[in-house]
């Protein structure tokens, strides 16, 4: 009986231990959860002031190409991001400029220290000096407090544009010769303690990125876009939209302690091999290894003629990849010398090891016609009509999925036969053309002979003219004195 009380409080002890455990363990997850999931609670409940910047502005144009202005185009971005972020709740939005007004940069700095803004976001596109260059990107101040926000924020930016398409040239630092900020804007707003980014949404002269912004629709897109980078940025919410970024993290960037200095060298490496050439198509796979250990790489270009000609910037994807294969024409007929180049983040370029290759010799087609086009569906309807094999159900303008075998056969040896006979006038016609083409040379050539013969034989009669009339002449002139002289003689001798 005893021992059947020990073990009864031995169990009644083990079980009580374990009923200890279990609460420890339950406290101990709802702990957890409510740590993995807290709520974010704005801390100020002042709003938020921003200041946008529509750039240029009256006299000052600011880029022009093939009909558009920049300084119309910004205040289209200005006030649909303004209508946008207004839709928000705890921001309030201030403009530098209403309408076509020329101000300084360190007036629309002014300005915006005056509203005691939070952030001003200038707007603008761009243009490159040789036409070639495309993509957005976002300058910041290159100083402390300044460099931390602007870069957190044109982080939010450049991810949005790179979702609409817009190849992303990055977040950059400029300064100017006395260690400032390149961009009075920037500079102006630094001095006066307000954080400033300067967008180029992307550039007007390249073809690339022409459709971004060929529209007044298309301007308000970018506008939209940039309210969302600063709702996002500031984890705004919006009743009217239905949206929340309230969750949202923008990048943490550590404030640097000295300046960010941009990376004014060349790319650290940049190095080519040849994987393959295609005779029969003059197409060459071409591996480059490209690094650049102070930015990144940001474009390439090739060339077949050792750095003559090069082809048109191509995008180097994914970004943060040191090595890619892409795939060039060689024309045929050339001796090829293959070199690339690549350009890092601030456009420094630098060139590859160069590669000499055999020439290659194929046969390139008359004309191209890509999928799709015009003249793909005309060659393709031309093949319908001609083609009994492909003729079109009269009733659903379908060509038949089935059809006998005997019939298709049947169908496929005529259309071979009159492709044959069609093939054999064509060359009959080819070789007529071709004799006719000769005779009429022929004839040709005979009769320009014929030509300089008489041009030829009329020099030298005119020549034999002149000799005559040079030497002839004297010797009539000559025997005239002799006659005379001779029957003067024989008068003389009558009178005797």
């Amino acid at each position: 009986m005893k021992g059947f009380v020990r073990k009864l409080v031995r169990c009644l002890c083990i079980l009580f231990f374990l009923g200890r455990m279990g609460n420890s363990v339950y406290a101990a997850d709802m702990t957890t959860e409510t740590e993995i999931a807290p709520v974010k609670i704005a801390e100020n409940t002042e709003p938020i002031v921003v200041v946008l910047d529509p750039g240029h502005g009256g006299e000052n144009l600011g880029a022009e190409y093939n009909g558009y202005t920049e300084k119309e185009m910004t205040m289209i971005v200005a006030q649909a991001m303004r209508e946008e972020l207004e839709k928000y709740e705890g921001i309030k939005v201030y403009m530098t400029r209403e309408g076509d007004e020329d101000l300084t940069l360190e007036e629309r700095a002014e300005y915006a220290k005056s509203v005691n803004a939070d952030f001003m976001f200038c707007l603008h596109f761009n243009m490159s000096e040789n036409h070639n260059l495309f993509g957005a990107e976002v300058w910041v101040s290159a100083f402390g407090e300044r460099y931390q926000e602007g870069y957190s924020f044109a982080s939010v930016e450049m991810e949005l544009l790179e979702e609409l398409g817009v190849y992303s040239r990055g977040i950059k630092t400029r300064l100017n010769d006395e260690g400032e900020d390149y961009y009075g804007i920037i500079r102006y707003s630094t001095a006066r303690e307000l954080t400033t980014v300067l967008i180029e949404h992307c550039h007007l002269d390249q073809k690339n990125d022409v459709d971004f912004y060929t529209s007044e629709e298309k301007l308000r897109q970018f506008g939209r876009l940039d309210a969302t980078a600063v709702a996002k940025y500031y984890g705004l919410r919006s009743e009217v939209l239905g949206v929340d970024y309230s969750w949202y993290e923008a990048p943490e960037i550590p404030e640097p302690l000295a300046p960010v200095k941009p990376d004014h060298s060349e790319s650290d490496i940049c190095v080519i091999e040849v994987e393959s050439v295609d005779n029969a198509t003059g197409e060459a796979a071409i591996s480059v290894l490209a690094e650049d250990y102070d930015s990144y790489i940001l474009y390439y270009a090739y060339s077949y003629d050792g750095g003559e000609t090069y082809s048109e910037l191509q995008r180097w994807e994914p970004r943060d990849a040191d090595h890619l294969i892409f795939t060039m024409k060689i024309p045929s007929g050339i001796i090829p010398e293959i070199v690339v180049k690549v350009h890092n983040g601030f456009d420094r370029v630098k060139e590859s090891n160069r590669i000499a290759l055999p020439s290659v010799a194929y046969e390139e087609p008359e004309e191209v016609v890509e999928a799709g086009s015009m003249n793909a569906e005309n060659n393709l309807l031309k093949d319908v009509e001609g083609n009994p094999a492909l003729e079109a159900d009269s009733e659903t303008g379908k060509i038949p999925a089935e059809q006998s075998a005997s019939e298709t056969r049947s169908k496929r040896m005529m259309s071979d036969r009159q492709d044959e006979s069609y093939s054999a006038e064509k060359n009959a016609e080819e070789k007529n053309a071709a004799g006719t083409a000769k005779s009429k040379e022929t004839q040709i050539t005979f009769v320009y002979f014929l030509q300089v013969s008489f041009v030829c034989m009329g020099l030298l009669f005119v020549l034999f003219l002149f000799a005559r009339i040079l030497t002839g002449g004297k010797l009539t002139g000559k025997k005239h004195r002799t006659k005379k002289k001779r029957h003067s003689k024989k008068k003389r001798s009558r009178k005797k």
